[in-house]
């Protein structure tokens, strides 16, 4: 997820292409800004009339307006999506990092079940209105986009030896990382239940902020749920500030 163009169309549908073609049926979006739900429904009729099934409607949480005529004609609050910023000083590209952390290329089963772990919060998963194998299916595809570069620039695991310290390595964290309005945005970021409050998640943002400075950029940005508090919390103490909030609503038409 992203912040909005600032040449988003505003109180006009436009079709989502990507989740048009991965759900299987038309998907758009709504950006609303001071909407009536009277025009709200013109715009729903023209969505119906155009074949689209899905209408995501995207307001600022102070536009009472909008969020109250999404309400109104029946559309779910599915997601306060918030984007959380920090700034990294270019010298942080010589900072050494953990031993464990590596980066990722190859798909394994582990990583697939951090991809699905770090979607607990996600509207895909909390909206009963999806088919229940959507949300894992998304979570696999965005891991699979990552690793082959599509969506990433490069995919960070901490892997940590088995006993005997011979032993295999266990993938016990993971973070996607890519380049999104000129910052470094981290996309999937999970560590595996059995292992939290271990620093897993800690050293991972450090790599992320190492990998931010050396690609030559100076902020580093995510997006994750307000309703995520142990999430924003934790990208608080890493010394992320909120930038924006979105109010994001399922409308089925």
């Amino acid at each position: 997820m992203e912040l909005p163009h600032a040449d988003a169309l505003v109180n006009t549908w436009e079709r989502v292409h990507w989740d048009s073609e991965f759900l299987g049926y038309e998907v758009s979006r709504l950006q609303a800004m001071a909407l009536h739900a009277d025009e709200l429904r013109r715009v729903m009729a023209s969505a119906r009339k155009a074949g689209q099934r899905l209408m995501y409607v995207v307001a600022a949480p102070d536009d009472a307006l909008s969020n109250a005529s999404a309400r109104q004609v029946g559309a779910w609050l599915a997601d306060r999506k918030v984007t959380f910023c920090t700034v990294v000083p270019l010298e942080t590209a010589g900072e050494p990092l953990s031993r464990f952390v590596r980066s990722a290329t190859q798909l394994t089963t582990a990583l697939e079940s951090l991809a699905l772990q770090s979607g607990e919060f996600s509207r895909f998963r909390l909206d009963p209105r999806f088919e229940p194998t959507v949300y894992a299916r998304l979570y696999r595809q965005w891991l699979r986009n990552s690793l082959n570069h599509r969506l990433a620039q490069e995919v960070l695991i901490v892997e940590f030896p088995k006993a005997p310290i011979q032993g295999p390595a266990q993938e016990l964290g993971l973070l996607t990382l890519g380049v999104k309005h000129q910052r470094a945005a981290i996309g999937l970021l999970a560590v595996d239940e059995p292992s939290r409050g271990q620093g897993i998640g800690q050293q991972l943002v450090k790599a992320a902020k190492q990998r931010t400075a050396a690609w030559g950029l100076q902020e580093l940005q995510v997006v994750t749920q307000l309703d995520n508090a142990r999430a924003c919390t934790f990208y608080r103490r890493c010394g992320f500030q909120e930038a924006a909030v979105e109010h994001v609503y399922h409308l089925w038409l």
